[in-house]
């Protein structure tokens, strides 16, 4: 008997390991990505734009299926309400907080409602297209639109791996997930980076270095949110002896809207006060609003200025220049030139 049960128990655990071993589930199903391993399936289809991605989430054992959106190319204001259309009609306005949440990162959100999330689903059979509008950190809207003709296909692939039943769907709110860091506008808008129209703009009308060229690529952008609309963008020009210069911009997304680079009044202890579109190893204090630039030359001379964001514009502040070199001396104490009246 012992010779019998030996191979036999051998056999059954060697189906056990090969069991964990298997790997997930996975297929293309008219332009959409899908991943099961019981009991949980994902898929994810991209929007038109390329610029989101639509989510399904099966997270538990039943028939309830999420709904979600990812924007990693556009990451969505989660204090803005977002809207929902199925094929041009609205179905509904939801609230941050209320109405979806960002879960387990800061550019991807789930419906929390389950009732919105079955409406999505049982349109699958007709419904051709769904739009998602937002608002970007950057103040910037966006349609998200997606193609639905593949949702019956895809709900109907994963109920077969998780051995359901393909007509009893529900929606339902995601379950099991993180809730996403708790992240600051701010944040998020350096996390998106110099927006790619940006990039295009700077290149093609200044005689800059390319960022990522072998001079530049080690220097950061200086990104700063100057309004809920418009943010500050300081893009590496040149980098010698030291000393970085900028070529500043701002992206404005309200009514008015577009790139405007920034103009600067500096002085030069030898020719007086000059023009500029360049600053010098520049650094932006969110809370105060402050731009500021120090330029360094041997010796401890240079020049530094400080400007405030308001409304549309930066108002200087203070211009110092040390033309007499001294060395250790704090830029913040070099000689006044011009302050503005103090309130």
């Amino acid at each position: 008997m012992r010779r019998l049960l030996a191979p036999a128990f051998a056999v059954a655990a060697a189906m056990l390991t090969t069991a964990a071993r298997a790997e997930p589930a996975t297929a293309e199903i008219a332009g959409w990505r899908v991943m099961c391993e019981a009991p949980v399936c994902r898929a994810s289809l991209a929007s038109t734009s390329g610029e989101q991605a639509l989510l399904l989430g099966r997270f538990e054992i039943g028939d309830g299926i999420a709904v979600g959106l990812a924007t990693p190319g556009a990451i969505a204001d989660r204090e803005r309400p977002m809207t929902l259309r199925l094929d041009g009609h609205q179905i509904a306005d939801l609230e941050p907080n209320g109405g979806y949440r960002p879960f387990e990162k800061s550019e991807t959100f789930w419906i929390t409602e389950p009732r919105l999330a079955e409406t999505i689903l049982a349109a699958r059979a007709t419904a051709k297209t769904l739009r998602i509008e937002y608002i970007d950190v950057i103040g910037a809207p966006h349609d998200a639109d997606f193609d639905l003709s593949g949702l019956a296909k895809v709900v109907a692939w994963t109920s077969e791996r998780l051995g359901r039943t393909p007509d009893r769907v529900v929606g339902a709110a995601p379950k099991g997930l993180l809730a996403a860091p708790e992240t600051s506008r701010s944040e998020l808008v350096a996390k998106l980076g110099v927006p790619p129209r940006l990039a295009q703009k700077h290149m093609a009308i200044s005689d800059c270095e390319a960022p990522n060229s072998p001079l530049l690529r080690a220097f950061k952008p200086v990104i700063g949110v100057l309004s809920p609309t418009a943010t500050l963008y300081a893009i590496p020009c040149t980098a010698s002896a030291g000393n970085v210069s900028f070529r500043l911009w701002v992206l404005e997304n309200g009514e008015i809207g577009g790139l405007t680079p920034q103009y600067f009044a500096t002085f030069d202890a030898l020719y007086g006060w000059r023009g500029t579109d360049l600053l010098h190893n520049v650094a932006y204090d969110e809370k105060t609003q402050r731009l500021t630039s120090t330029f360094r030359a041997g010796g401890g001379c240079g020049a530094r200025g400080v400007w405030k964001w308001k409304k549309w514009a930066f108002e200087m502040l203070e211009i110092r220049v040390a033309s007499t070199c001294g060395e250790g001396r704090d830029p913040a104490e070099w000689p006044i030139v011009w302050q503005t009246q103090q309130p």
